[in-house]
């Protein structure tokens, strides 16, 4: 009999040379960003919508069992100023230096899933600034290349990086814990099997 039998009917055994999840966390956080209006411009009154696009990653073992998260992203600003609308963009980031990754080892490489979301502005300070809250969810994963025997199926949803209170978002930290944002890629379609 061999080994193969021991298997699901449906199921086949494969080897695969793929990065291998060693370790992963999510952290989630609702930081607040200030963005100063130029003075070019006139002031803010409302804002009518905010986008955040072009966002990069950057992740690295700075210790064993240790990886930094950084997240640049540009949020886009569109405000009513008395009828006339103004467009604003401000860079942005996300950063924490000291995640605990058990596992982790120099050479490993850091991935770092994002979503990041506007998620309410206000104009401050006279409208010369625009303050808004920042939904961020990301997954920290440390993965190495191996070869492995698989059979597959979504995994569930990694623990908490660290414990944030949530001081404001309370929908944001609320979708989270409810697993909204899990798995942060699109389902694989059944395939059919010949």
């Amino acid at each position: 009999m061999s080994i193969i039998n021991h298997y699901e009917p449906d199921f086949e055994r494969e080897c695969i040379y793929v990065p291998k999840v060693y370790n992963e966390c999510t952290i989630t956080d609702c930081p607040i960003y200030r963005i100063p209006i130029p003075r070019t411009f006139p002031p803010a009154v409302n804002v009518v919508e905010c986008e955040i696009t072009q966002i990069t990653t950057e992740g690295t073992v700075t210790a064993p069992g240790e990886v930094s998260a950084t997240v640049n992203f540009v949020i886009n600003i569109e405000y009513d100023s008395n009828g006339d609308t103004q467009f604003i963009q401000q860079t942005a980031q996300f950063r924490r230096r000291r995640i605990a990754l058990e596992g982790a080892l120099d050479g490993m490489e850091v991935v770092i899933l994002p979503l990041i979301r506007c998620l309410n502005c206000r104009p401050v300070d006279g409208g010369t600034v625009i303050e808004c809250d920042v939904g961020v969810y990301i997954v920290v994963k440390v993965v190495a290349l191996v070869q492995l025997e698989v059979l597959g199926r979504f995994c569930p949803e990694p623990p908490e990086c660290e414990d944030v209170l949530p001081i404001g978002c309370p929908e944001w930290f609320e979708m989270a814990e409810s697993g909204a944002f899990w798995p942060p890629f699109p389902p694989q379609p059944n395939r059919v099997r010949r």
